[in-house]
């Protein structure tokens, strides 16, 4: 029953229970309008939380470059021999893009000869470029650009697994206990960029994994795009187009991975081979492997075999960083092939198809590339170290975005094992980046010029091992670096020699005058 209230100077007034009506009804249009202001703030308040979790990295970074230097990034000087060949590369391609000098060992050329880029390839020093003609080129520039690389890769990832709080957290864990990304954020290495390309195809694969054919098309195509680019740098990526093929389809087969595998054959090889016609000549196993083959096919497949075996000997033999990774990757292996045979042998199942394609992603991800560089490359010295790490924690990503407990927990319990190596480590590893270059080997820029429209040899250098250091980085953008490896019975083509005498006389000295020395050797240029 409702009660009327009278008023003097009007009508008999609503009722309380229509009052109470009116209250409740709500405009629609406003509701809505405060539950999209409710989202947005809710999104901006993870996006900014995945924005710190990006930067994490570089800031612990930092850290550790004051802790152990007492230093800045912006001291940083690229030290390694490979280092010092990207970074000049940057340089001449900014200055005169394709008319430099050649880069490489012994004067060799690559096939497409216009291209000069040295063993690995223009597809780095290109992309470099691209970035610094915004950010610029300085000595310091390769440790930021990394750092920015990784950063939004890793808030790439957070955005395309839509990550909610505790599993951002867990991210910024693994990231930062991952001690291949922390360790080379500080260069001016390939790797970081390697990193970041698997950090965001963990996010890719995550949705292809999850969705199978029901992925969008937008998202599947990007992934193809990024997946074809990192090829261009690094060749050994184009094997995850089988399971970028086979997981795309509506039933996982072996009839479906054998189509996988025709269809990603054609661009494997093609990744190999405009790797091998763009790169200098380096004389490494395949090169000894290539040219037995020529003379002697069985020799070269008894040469394989061996090389295999003695890879498999050396999986345990190294720091205890490298043994950790490897033994990560093998258990990663283990696990996916366990995690297999048993949905096969329970059937159907709310999460059969999940659980079959993430066993089945994590080895084809990891088993084909370790048989590979097993049989054609270096299992010591960091070297399969640098090209497991972005697939060990591309699978890593991936099983974190899925909640896989098994593989997430073997990658934190082979990093955290070794983390009392890794600050003695860290200091070891860049300890010059932060010394500088020695006065005498800074006014080699001083001696030499670049010469425009003229031959590749008449912008190069030839440089020995015990001269190959920071102090090139002086040389004058658009003179190509070529490291003197072994002795030839040719005469040097190069117009100017850096090296020790005794190199020197094995090339010819009388052809050469001499232009300046240095603590460790001597600066010559051909005479006209």
């Amino acid at each position: 029953m409702s009660v009327q209230v009278t008023s003097k100077n009007s009508g008999p007034a609503i009722s309380s229970s229509e009052e109470d009506r009116s209250a409740n009804m709500r405009d629609p249009r406003k509701e809505a309008t405060r539950g999209s202001r409710r989202l947005m703030r809710g999104w901006r308040t993870k996006a900014a939380f995945w924005a710190v979790i990006g930067i994490s990295p570089a800031l612990v970074v930092t850290v550790l470059v004051r802790h152990y230097f007492n230093a800045g990034l912006l001291d940083f000087t690229p030290a390694w021999s490979d280092e010092i060949e990207y970074w000049h590369q940057v340089a001449t391609f900014r200055t005169v893009g394709f008319a430099g000098g050649v880069y490489g060992v012994d004067e060799a050329q690559a096939k497409l000869s216009f291209l000069h880029f040295g063993s690995h390839g223009p597809a780095f020093p290109m992309l470099l470029a691209s970035i610094s003609a915004i950010a610029g080129w300085r000595l310091f520039s390769g440790p930021l650009i990394n750092m920015a690389v990784v950063g939004a890769a890793i808030f790439g990832y957070l955005a395309l697994t839509r990550a909610g709080w505790v599993r951002a957290t867990l991210t910024a864990a693994l990231v930062l206990t991952f001690w291949p990304l922390m360790l080379y954020m500080t260069s001016t290495m390939q790797e970081s960029v390697h990193q970041a390309m698997a950090i965001v195809l963990a996010g890719m694969f995550f949705l292809l994994i999850r969705g199978g054919p029901d992925m969008s098309r937008t998202l599947y195509v990007a992934g193809v795009v990024l997946l074809s680019l990192a090829c261009l740098l690094r060749p050994t990526w184009a094997l995850l187009f089988v399971p970028l093929f086979f997981l795309r389809g509506a039933t996982l087969s072996g009839r479906r991975l054998g189509w996988a595998v025709i269809k990603a054959s054609p661009i494997i090889v093609a990744a190999f081979g405009l790797s091998a016609a763009v790169s200098t000549p380096y004389p490494n196993f395949v090169s000894q492997v290539t040219e037995r083959a020529a003379s002697s096919p069985p020799g070269a497949a008894h040469l394989l075999l061996l090389h295999f075996c003695h890879s498999a000997k050396a999986l345990a033999v190294g720091s205890r960083p490298e043994l950790a990774l490897r033994a990560a990757l093998l258990a990663i292996v283990v696990a996916g092939g366990v995690l297999s045979v048993v949905r096969h042998l329970r059937g159907n199942g709310a999460n059969h198809r999940g659980d079959l394609a993430a066993a089945a992603f994590h080895i084809l991800n990891l088993v084909p590339l370790l048989v590979l560089l097993m049989g054609f490359y270096d299992i010591f010295d960091w070297r399969d170290y640098r090209v497991v790490a972005p697939h060990v924690l591309l699978s890593a990503l991936v099983a974190l975005a899925r909640s896989e407990r098994v593989v997430v927990i073997v990658v934190f319990v082979a990093d955290l094992a070794v983390v009392g190596a890794v600050g003695p480590l860290f200091a070891a590893l860049h300890h010059q980046h932060f010394v500088g270059v020695g006065p005498m080997t800074a006014a080699l820029g001083d001696y030499m010029t670049y010469k425009r429209a003229a031959s590749p040899w008449e912008n190069t250098v030839l440089v020995d091992h015990a001269n190959f250091g920071p102090g090139l980085l002086n040389v004058p953008a658009g003179v190509g670096l070529t490291l003197y490896w072994h002795e030839s019975e040719h005469p040097a083509k190069s117009r100017y020699l850096l090296m020790t005498r005794g190199d020197a006389l094995k090339l010819g000295l009388n052809r050469f005058r001499l232009l300046t020395s240095t603590p460790l050797g001597a600066l010559y240029e051909r005479r006209e």
